[in-house]
């Protein structure tokens, strides 16, 4: 028996190929399609519908941007996640 565990993730290297704008919004997606902020919307949604999936992020410039345009509803429920992960990886947020 072979167990095999995905773990999505993004690799949207913050200014690589686009500027940091066209990433996060989506645009110019004829050099890369690309648009961060709907990539972190889906996840939380789906998180919230899965308690058992899990969600690694890196790119913390991407968060940051997308952070500040959510409202203190959205940030207690991100919180809410981060805090009720596995314990391992992820980092109590206060």
């Amino acid at each position: 028996m072979l167990n095999v565990h995905l773990v999505p993730h993004t690799h949207d290297d913050v200014g690589w190929l686009k500027t940091v704008d066209q990433y996060f919004y989506g645009d110019r997606n004829d050099i890369q399609h690309a648009g961060v902020q709907y990539i972190l919307d889906s996840v939380v949604d789906q998180l919230l519908k899965n308690p058992d999936r899990r969600f690694i992020y890196v790119e913390t410039g991407f968060f940051y941007r997308w952070w500040k345009q959510q409202s203190s509803s959205m940030q207690q429920t991100v919180k809410q996640l981060v805090n009720e992960g596995t314990g391992t990886s992820a980092e109590r947020v206060r």
